[in-house]
C-alpha cells in the first residue's frame, strides 16, 4: 500500500505547528509590528497605554505558549504513530488475507471437471455419455436461519426436513456444502423462485447410459463423486476422467451468482473408450436371455458371445439386470456380473476339454470304442451314472453326442493326473481370463491329492472344477478355432483426437493342435442332431456344433442341493469355420426344464438366428424363407391396446389405433417402460423411438432413428 500521500498530508500540519511554536517562543508571546524587529525590548516608552497594568490588579504572568505547543505536538506525533502502525498492519501484515476475504465476498473458486469420456460400441454407437446438470450448494455465512432454510428446501427437493436441518447445522462457518446433486430443471426453477442469497448452483455432469440395463453389467456405473464405481467405468477411470480445471464465479452484493464465469485453468475432456461390443447383438442376447429365464422360471442366467478368431466379446448379458440410470431401484444381486463373478461346476460342457486332451495326446480317436457298462461305473465307494442309459459300447463321438459321464470318466483315467491337470490349466481354468473387468473370479480346481483316482474321474466330466461362464466360453473358442487360447476382450481401444488407438494384446497360446481342433469340431456337430442332447439348438441353413451341460449345484457343505441345477449350452457357428461362439447358462431352471438341451439350447438358437445375418454370415445350405402374406387394400383390424395405454380417437382417414406411448423415448427409457408392462420389444435402429407397432400376436416393434 502506498503511504506517501498519507505522510504528505499528515506532515503538513506538524511542520506548521512546529514553526509556529518556534516563532512564539522567540517573541515571548507578542505580535511583531510592521517594521519592528521581533527581538526589540519592551519598555515603558514603547508600551501602549492599554498594555499597562491597572492599579490594584494582580500582575499577569507571561504564558508559556511554547510548552503547550510541544505537548500538542507530542500528542499529534503519538496519534500519527498509531495510525501509521495500523496502516502498516493492514496493508503489509494482513494485506493478503484481507484481500482474500474481500474477494471471497463476491468471488468463489470452484473445481471444473473435464467432460467424462464416452463409451462407444464397435460401430460407433454411443453407449454412455455425460450430460450437463447442476448441483445445489449453500453459502453458510449468508444463512440467517438454517432451520427455516431447511424447511423451505425440503418439500422442493423431496427430502426429509430433519435430514436437511442436521446437514445445515453441521456445516462449518465459511463452508459451502452441497445440498443436492444433479437436479431436474423443474426443481432448479422452484429453488430460483426462493431468491435466497445463500443458494447458488454449481455446474456438474450426469452419466447417462443409452441402453440402460442392457449394458449395465459391462459398463457399470459412477458414484455421486463422479468416480467409476463398477465395471468399465471403474477400470478405465483415469482415461475417462480427463483433467480437472478451475473457474471463478462472481456474486453480487446480495450473494447471488452472476452469469459471468472466468476460467483459470481449462478442464480437459477424458478419452472415449471403444468397445468390442455390438449394441444390436447385445440387445438380441439380452432379449433372448430374458425370455429364456422367464420361460424356465429360473433364478438367473448369463450369455456370452465371442469371436473365436480374436477373442472379441460381442455381447455379455446377465439376468437379473439393473438400470444404471436409476441406481436407487437396484439391488446388489441385480448388479452382480454373473458371467465373470459366479463360478459353477460346469458339468458335461467340460467333456470338450477332457476328450480334447486325450485326442491331442493320441490316446483315442473319434471312432475309439469305450465300454460304458450300461451307464453305471463304480470307482472305490463311488458310482458314476449316466442320465441316458441303455448302451454298453459307445464310440468317442457317441460319448460326446449322448453326453456319457461314464465314457468321459474312463477317457480321463487314461491320462496321468498331472497331465490332465496341465491341459485343464492350459485351457485357462483356475485363473482369471484377464478381461477388462474388476474382481473377476479365477475359478478353482479341487485338491485331489488324497483321492486321485476318484477325483480325476470327477474332473473328466466337469465336477471338482469351478469355472465362470466366461472361462467356459474362452476355453471353447480355443478348442474350435484351431487350438489357440486367446484372452477375451471387451475394449478395442481409446479414441484420442478422433483417432482410435488399439490396445495391445497378448499373443495367443497353443493348447491343442489344429488337427485335434478339427476333430473336436466334427465330433461336437453330432450333439446338435436328432440323436444328440441339443436338437433344439439347430439353426436352419447352418451347421452347428456344441455341448450341453446339466450340473447339480453344490450346497456349500458336503454334497449337492436337491433339485437345483445349472443348465448350459456352449455352441459355435458355422461348425466348419466358427465365426461366433455362444454360451448360455440358466441357473436353477424349473425342474421340468433343467436339462441344458431344454433350458439353454433354445436361447442359443434364438440368438444365432438373428445374429448370423447381422454379421453377414451366410447359410451353407438353402433355407426356405416364409414370406409374409401379400398386402391388400383392405384396412387392417385395429391393434390391441397394451396395458396402461389409452386408445386414440378414430378419424375419418384411418382406423382407431392404440397410442403405445413409446415415441420420442430413448432406448433406455423405452426398455424401462416395456419392462414395467411385461413386454420385451423388438428393436431396430438407434436414437429415439420414431415408430411403434404392436402385432396381433402381442409382439411390440420399435423403430429408433
Amino acid at each position: 500500500m502506498n503511504l506517501k500521500p498519507f505522510f504528505q498530508i499528515m506532515g503538513t500540519p506538524f511542520a506548521w505547528i512546529s514553526a509556529m511554536g518556534r516563532g512564539l517562543t522567540r517573541s515571548g508571546g507578542r505580535r511583531t509590528r510592521p517594521g519592528q524587529s521581533s527581538s526589540a525590548p519592551i519598555n515603558a516608552a514603547t508600551t501602549p497605554e492599554r498594555l499597562k497594568p491597572r492599579p490594584g490588579s494582580r500582575p499577569v504572568e507571561p504564558i508559556n505558549v511554547g510548552m503547550r505547543l510541544n505537548v500538542l505536538l507530542v500528542f499529534f506525533l503519538l496519534a500519527f504513530t498509531i495510525l501509521a502502525a495500523r496502516a502498516i498492519d493492514l496493508s503489509w501484515l494482513q494485506g493478503a488475507e484481507l484481500q482474500r476475504r474481500a474477494l471471497n465476498q463476491y468471488q468463489r473458486k470452484i473445481i471444473a471437471h473435464g467432460q467424462r469420456g464416452r463409451f462407444l460400441d464397435r460401430r460407433g454407437h454411443t453407449l454412455a455419455v455425460s450430460l450437463p446438470v447442476r448441483n445445489l450448494s449453500v453459502d453458510i455465512d449468508h444463512v440467517a436461519d438454517r432451520v427455516q432454510l431447511a424447511d423451505q428446501l425440503a418439500p422442493i427437493l423431496g427430502m426429509e426436513r430433519h435430514y436437511l436441518r442436521r446437514k445445515l447445522r453441521k456445516a462449518k462457518t465459511g463452508s459451502f456444502p452441497v445440498i443436492a446433486r444433479k437436479l431436474h430443471p423443474g426443481i432448479i426453477q422452484k429453488i430460483q423462485h426462493l431468491n435466497h442469497p445463500a443458494l447458488f448452483f454449481i455446474p456438474d455432469m450426469q452419466r447417462f447410459y443409452t441402453m440402460g440395463e442392457i449394458t449395465g453389467h459391462i459398463l457399470g456405473f459412477v458414484g455421486y463423486d463422479g468416480q467409476g464405481a463398477e465395471g468399465l467405468e471403474k477400470v478405465f477411470q483415469k482415461d475417462l476422467h480427463g483433467q480437472t480445471g478451475s473457474r471463478i464465479i462472481t456474486q453480487d452484493r446480495m450473494g447471488r451468482v452472476m452469469p459471468t464465469v472466468q476460467n483459470i485453468t481449462d478442464a480437459k475432456p477424458g478419452a472415449d473408450i471403444v468397445l468390442t461390443i455390438d449394441a444390436t447383438v447385445q440387445y438380441i442376447a439380452y432379449r433372448a436371455l430374458l425370455r429364456g429365464v422367464t420361460h424356465s422360471k429360473a433364478k438367473a442366467g448369463s450369455v456370452v458371445i465371442m469371436d473365436p478368431k480374436n477373442g472379441d466379446v460381442l455381447a455379455l448379458v446377465n439376468q437379473p439386470a439393473f438400470n444404471p440410470n436409476n441406481m436407487l431401484d437396484s439391488k446388489p444381486d441385480q448388479r452382480r456380473n454373473r458371467a465373470i463373478l459366479d463360478a459353477y461346476e460346469p458339468g458335461s460342457t467340460f467333456k470338450i476339454f477332457t476328450i480334447g486332451a486325450a485326442l491331442d495326446l493320441g490316446l483315442i480317436k473319434e471312432s475309439t470304442q469305450i465300454n460304458i457298462e450300461n451307464g453305471r461305473f463304480t470307482i472305490g465307494d463311488r458310482t458314476i451314472r449316466d442320465f441316458h442309459v441303455g448302451n454298453t459300447i459307445l464310440t468317442v463321438s457317441q460319448i460326446i453326442q449322448k453326453s456319457s459321464n461314464v465314457g468321459a470318466a474312463k477317457i480321463g483315467l487314461m491320462m496321468k493326473p498331472d497331465t490332465l491337470e496341465q491341459y485343464i490349466l492350459n485351457f485357462g481354468f483356475s485363473r482369471p481370463t484377464g478381461i477388462e473387468q474388476n474382481n473377476e473370479a479365477p475359478g478353482s480346481l479341487a485338491d485331489i491329492t488324497h483321492y486321485r483316482y476318484v477325483g480325476q474321474a470327477n474332473r473328466s466330466y466337469g465336477y471338482g472344477v469351478l469355472a465362470t461362464p466366461l472361462q467356459i466360453t474362452t476355453a471353447t473358442t480355443a478348442a474350435v478355432n484351431g487350438g489357440l487360447l486367446r484372452s477375451p476382450h471387451l475394449v478395442a481401444g481409446r479414441m484420442i483426437h478422433n483417432q482410435q488407438l488399439s490396445l495391445s494384446r497378448n499373443e495367443p497360446k497353443r493348447v491343442v493342435s489344429e488337427q485335434t481342433s478339427t476333430i473336436l469340431r466334427r465330433i461336437l456337430t453330432t450333439v446338435v442332431s436328432t440323436e444328440g442332447t441339443a436338437a433344439q439348438a439347430k439353426v436352419a441353413g447352418y451347421t452347428v456344433g456344441g455341448k450341453t451341460g446339466t450340473a447339480r449345484k453344490a450346497s456349500g457343505r458336503q454334497g449337492y442341493m436337491s433339485g437345483s441345477y445349472f443348465a448350459s449350452f456352449v455352441g459355435f457357428i458355422p461348425a466348419e469355420d466358427p465365426k461366433i461362439v455362444i454360451f448360455v447358462g440358466i441357473d436353477e431352471p424349473d425342474t421340468k426344464l433343467y436339462y441344458g438341451g431344454l433350458a439353454a439350447a433354445p436361447v442359443f438358437r434364438e440368438i444365432a438366428e438373428e445374429v448370423l445375418p447381422l454379421l453377414a454370415v451366410l447359410p451353407s445350405t438353402p433355407v426356405d424363407v416364409k414370406l409374409p402374406p401379400a398386402r391388400t387394400e383392405s384396412k387392417p383390424p385395429p391393434l390391441p391396446t397394451p396395458p396402461g395405454a389409452k386408445p386414440a380417437s378414430p378419424t375419418a382417414e384411418e382406423p382407431a389405433t392404440a397410442e403405445l406411448g413409446y415415441k420420442h423415448l430413448s432406448l433406455a427409457e423405452a426398455m424401462e417402460k416395456a419392462k414395467k408392462q411385461g413386454v420385451v420389444p423388438v428393436i431396430k435402429g438407434s436414437g429415439l423411438v420414431t415408430r411403434e407397432h404392436l402385432e396381433e400376436n402381442g409382439d411390440l416393434h420399435l423403430v429408433l432413428e
